[in-house]
Order: structure tokens, then sequence, then C-alpha cells
């Protein structure tokens, strides 16, 4: 178990001003039996946004929402969001009612099985007695093997085939194609994205049901998840997950960026 400080930001830069601007934000912790969220704070710019009214509610998945509206020109929009997360207090999470987990069985846009994964997902084979944890962990491991770490070799719009295809992608990359591997064994697992101790830009991993819980796997680490990661969101895939939808008037292209710091609170030494 660890106090985690977090400071998390996502600023949207865009190269010409806008305006009636509509948002919903998802960046947000919220409490578990993983984590508990402490001394939570969160400030949105321009504040006029808070002035033609915000609110806040869950989205479909139970993920913490923001929304609101930034009438008057600008030309960046940013939330940032500070507070303590007290982790790693359970190995899971206790899973909703049967009947929901129909969502998480089944391919999406994005976790949907091609030629190179159906072949890739052939190669294991897995006794009669195995769990759903101990068949993901044993495709993890394998995956964590034969796949590399390349930032900037895919883009938010690889999908898990196209990944598997090229062999190298990021953290959504590993996460998207586990997921569809326990999707081809029968197993309920949904896309995670949070916040990673010593990483300066956001993570993301996987949940996987087993027997009345989700217990959740970092596929680009090697790891069974425990107390150095705090949970933002989970849905489907990472579409389910955007940090920020929106709307607004104007023409401009714009760029995200997203801050992250993340460290183990210090405890004061008391020395004789």
């Amino acid at each position: 178990m660890k106090t985690l400080l977090f400071d998390y930001e996502m600023k949207i830069v865009f190269d010409a001003p806008v305006s009636d601007h509509r948002f919903t934000v998802r960046c947000i912790p919220l409490d578990s039996e993983r984590q508990k969220i402490q001394k939570l704070s969160y400030s949105i710019y321009p504040d006029s946004s808070l002035e033609t009214g915000f609110s806040q509610g869950t989205d479909s998945f139970g993920n913490f929402c923001v929304y609101g509206e930034c009438a008057r020109p600008h030309e960046h929009f940013s939330i940032q969001v500070k507070g303590e997360a007290v982790s790693g207090l359970s190995d899971h999470e206790s899973a909703e009612a049967l009947h929901m987990l129909g969502r998480f069985r089944y391919p999406s846009h994005y976790t949907r099985p091609g030629e190179n994964l159906l072949a890739y997902h052939r190669k294991f084979a897995f006794p009669a007695s195995d769990t759903a944890m101990e068949k993901s962990i044993v495709m993890m491991r394998r995956l964590y093997r034969d796949f590399l770490y390349v930032p900037g070799a895919t883009n938010v719009s690889t999908t898990a085939e196209e990944a598997m295809t090229l062999g190298r992608g990021v953290c959504q990359d590993y996460s998207h194609i586990l997921i569809a591997l326990c999707h081809m064994e029968r197993i309920p697992a949904r896309y995670v994205v949070g916040m990673l101790e010593g990483e300066g830009a956001s993570h993301a991993w996987v949940e996987i049901y087993d027997r009345g819980s989700w217990y959740a796997l970092d596929p680009t680490n090697n790891l069974i998840v425990s107390d150095s990661h705090i949970k933002i969101s989970h849905g489907r895939d990472y579409k389910d997950c955007l940090i920020n939808q929106g709307v607004f008037t104007g023409q401009a292209g714009q760029r995200q960026e997203i801050y992250v710091s993340v460290k183990e609170e210090e405890k004061e030494e008391w020395r004789k």
C-alpha cells in the first residue's frame, strides 16, 4: 500500500480562437476497493467555462465526468487535477452483475482480431483447469516477450490487429492486444486509463474478469497491478476512455498535451 501524490494536467492548444466550446472531460479518479482518493481538487481554464454552467456526473461505465461550456473566444483549454491516492488497498474490484458483463466479452473496433491476432492466439494451449487469471498472465508474459515498446510506431487510431502486424507500439496497443486475446479465450476484459508512478504521461492497462472480480494486469510492464497505479477510467477500448471530447465553433486545428506527475508521499523519519 502506498500514498501517491498526483498532479494531472490536460491542455488543448488551438491554432486559432474558438468559441461555444462544449466539453466532456474524463480524467478524475474515483474511490474503489483498490484505491482511496483524498484531497482532490481540479480547476478548468478558461474560468468562463464555469460561468456558463458545468456539471458533474458519470458515464455508462461509471467513470467520473465533468461537462461544461466556454462561450467566449479562447485559444487554449485545460484542466488540472491534483490529489492523493492511497493505492494497493485490494488486489481486485468486485464485478457488477453478470448480465452487465456482456459489453466486455466481445470485440470492439479496436480489439477485433484479424488473421495475425488469430494466428498468434493459436500459439496458446491451456489446461482445462487454468483460471481466467492464470491464462491472462501467460498471454501477458508471451506478449511482453514478443512485442516491442516503440513510441511513435502507432497512433491513437491503431487497432490491435494493426499493432500486432507491426509488432511494436505503446501501452494502448499492448492493452488492446491483450484484451483481444482474452476475448478469444472467452474472458471478459476491459481497457483502463490511469496514472503510473514515475511516468510523465497517462498510462493504459487491462482488467480481466475472474470468478466475480476484476483483476488488473499491466502488459506494457509485464506485471500484476499493485500499488503504483492510479485508475481513472475503464471501458471496452481506448475510445470509451477518451480524456476529452467536445465540439466548438471555429475553424482551428488543435494539439493535446498531457503532463502527469505521480510520486510516493515522503515519510518523515524520526531520529533519536
